[in-house]
């Protein structure tokens, strides 16, 4: 099956392209279209910024990284560790399934290390399914079929066992590229948490890469539900 759209949505700012940029990167050299969507806006980012500030810089940087490959950005607007699955706020991940209507979802995996990436994954999982129900109205028409779901490693890859692996090689710059237009993050995860997101990033592509064969790799899950499960090889 050719994939035609793929839609990586990430709880914040960021996770996406430290997740499984290396892999958009090569959907789409692929030709197929690729949306980046975060659930919430990033607006508790920065010690130094404002909230509003924040979001409006996360926002910039999360579009240059996603131009990068040619990717399209979409924030849905939600506060920063404050993503609860809300009846309003499924919505709003069915809509945003429904308008884009993809063929492939990456999204965290159930068991990644932040409440925002955990309850994202639900919401996609479960939104993923419903965006098809001609009884849930939303602005966008329902889906005729139910895209299967990826869940991308969680940092670092504590408590995740890849299931495929896509090989990024070739594309690591362009991924390491993605990352660096967050600047705004990297003071402030080295300031709060010592997180060093770029190196972090790069460790953890050296050993998938190391497990797979190849020198840099990106590891995923797959939700396996029925009807999402496919019998064909879905990624790059």
């Amino acid at each position: 099956m050719k994939v035609r759209r793929v839609l990586a949505v990430g709880a914040h700012p960021d996770d996406v392209e430290l997740g499984c940029g290396g892999t958009l990167a090569l959907y789409r050299r692929m030709g197929a279209e690729v949306v980046i969507a975060s659930v919430s806006c990033g607006d508790k980012g920065s010690r130094e910024l404002s909230r509003e500030e924040t979001v409006r810089v996360r926002k910039e940087e999360s579009e240059r990284a996603a131009r990068i490959i040619g990717a399209s950005y979409i924030s849905l607007g939600l506060m920063d560790s404050e993503i609860f699955e809300s009846l309003e706020d499924r919505a709003k991940v069915i809509e945003l399934i429904r308008k884009v209507r993809p063929d492939v979802i990456i999204t965290h995996s159930p068991s990644d290390y932040h409440a925002d990436h955990r309850t994202t994954s639900v919401m996609v999982s479960h939104s993923s399914y419903i965006a098809t129900s001609f009884k849930f109205e939303t602005q966008s028409p329902p889906l005729s079929w139910v895209p299967p779901v990826y869940y991308m490693d969680n940092y670092l890859g504590v408590n995740f066992v890849p299931e495929e692996y896509v090989d990024i090689t070739d594309v690591v710059d362009i991924k390491k590229d993605m990352v660096l237009q967050h600047k705004s993050q990297f003071p402030h995860l080295k300031e709060r948490s010592g997180e060093d997101i770029l190196e972090d990033m790069l460790i953890l592509a050296r050993l998938r890469g190391r497990q797979s064969g190849v020198e840099f790799a990106e590891g995923f899950q797959v939700f396996r539900a029925w009807p999402h499960v496919r019998t064909y090889r879905l990624l790059p």
